[in-house]
């Protein structure tokens, strides 16, 4: 009796061990391949720095970069597209409860793009004004810098006053505008700045005091003052405006190089103690994601010589959605990242030809050529691909290249009755 008792408890504990053993095995088996159970509660931490290691799309070191891109360039950008699609919509569970309360629908320029709650820019309460607090603009993190930027739609009329409030309160210094005021015949932003002297926007008086226009972009310094103040103590700011002009109607820029420029001159610009650097476009998410995902890229690869484009996006889609709205935007932003790792600044100023060309005459370490030869052959290498040069390689058309190799762009092409 004792005997069969005894038998009984070993089969038991054998019986536990085994089922306890086929747990361990079965949780290790789980986690070994990343998978969690949906019961399970999921923290999604907003913005992590550190990106996944076993996802499809990682961080590419930059000198794997151009031939990267010339993969996934491959068949009218298939492998982009396959990419850009595999992008989060909203990697998040967010509430968009403020920009939805009826006092703040006609504040909002697109029904669908709305700012999440926990990422929205809050004003100041005006007294006796409800829901006052509310504009279209969240906060979005740069690399490795919180709230360096805000990602703002294109003021409307009866939003201008809440924009330059906006301004005031978040003490910013730079707006970055990606959009011309009209496009197509359709309002894509109000003006909000006066063409000359000056003009007050609620209790915000802006006056210009500099305009410089250039080929790529508008240059405009404003001094900004709170009204109402006897004393006159009340401080003036100076608030520097670069208005991006070259963006097309459809599509995006033919080149990098001027957006690449532009953004120089944002960064040169920026004070330090400066709040963040409003960005806008009409919506707000598709050219001011562009924009903020190749300034926050440029800073990756100086710090780490490797981009994660893919990462950068699916983080910021969880702070204001739909950032970087097309698959052209999203190859545009590679082939700003690979014209600045292939060519660098070229920018120079008239002052400093001399020096610089000093140094080009100078033979390169380790090149076997000055610097000069290094240079003309980083130009000769340049590649324009098939699909921009299609008017000039239509079978109509081909018996007028003298040289087959030398065919112009279509966008730089000049157009009459016998290109058809």
């Amino acid at each position: 009796m004792h005997n069969a008792t005894a038998i009984q408890c070993v089969c038991v504990c054998v019986c536990v061990c085994v089922c306890v053993c086929v747990c361990v095995h079965s949780n290790s088996f789980r986690l070994t391949n990343g998978r969690m159970d949906d019961t399970e509660p999921q923290n999604v931490p907003l913005l992590a720095r550190s990106p996944s290691t076993n996802r499809k799309y990682p961080p590419l070191p930059v000198d794997k970069l151009e031939e990267e891109m010339n993969r996934r360039m491959a068949d009218d950008n298939k492998l982009f597209r396959e990419e850009f699609n595999a992008l989060p919509v909203c990697p998040i569970q967010a509430s968009c409860d403020a920009a939805s309360k009826e006092e703040n629908k006609e504040k909002n320029r697109y029904v669908n793009i709305l700012p999440y709650d926990h990422s929205r820019v809050h004003l100041s309460s005006l007294e006796g004004v409800p829901d006052s607090d509310f504009i279209n603009a969240s906060y979005i993190n740069g690399y490795q810098e919180k709230n360096k930027f805000i990602a703002a739609q294109g003021p409307k009329e009866e939003t201008v006053n809440d924009f330059w409030r906006m301004i005031w309160e978040q003490n910013t210094a730079t707006i970055v505008m990606v959009t011309n005021l009209k496009e197509r015949k359709e309002c894509k932003c109000a003006q909000y700045w006066p063409d000359q002297g000056c003009w007050t926007y609620g209790n915000i008086r802006v006056s210009v005091e500099d305009v410089t226009v250039l080929v790529d972009y508008t240059v405009r310094k404003f001094c900004i003052q709170q009204v109402g103040d006897v004393s006159g103590k009340k401080p003036q700011r100076l608030v520097t405006q670069f208005h991006f002009t070259s963006w097309p109607d459809f599509g995006v820029p033919f080149t990098p190089i001027g957006m690449l420029k532009f953004l120089k001159k944002v960064k040169a610009c920026n004070p330090q103690y400066a709040g963040p650097i409003v960005v806008h476009c009409s919506a707000g998410v598709g050219r001011t994601g562009t924009f903020i995902v190749i300034d926050a890229m440029l800073d990756m690869m100086a710090a780490e010589r490797k981009v994660d484009v893919f990462g950068f996006v699916t983080r910021i889609r969880a702070q204001r959605c739909q950032m970087v709205q097309t698959d052209m935007q999203y190859v545009f932003i590679f082939q700003a990242l690979l014209e600045h790792y292939l060519y660098g600044d070229t920018e120079l100023e008239v002052t400093s030809l001399e020096s610089h060309l000093a140094k080009l005459y100078a033979p390169s370490p380790g090149a076997g050529c000055g610097g000069l030869e290094a240079e003309f052959k980083k130009l000769t290498s340049i590649k324009i691909q098939n699909d921009k040069m299609r008017t000039g390689n239509l079978p109509a058309n081909m018996k007028k290249n003298r040289v087959l190799q030398i065919i112009p762009c279509d966008v730089c092409m000049f157009f009459d009755n016998f290109c058809l």
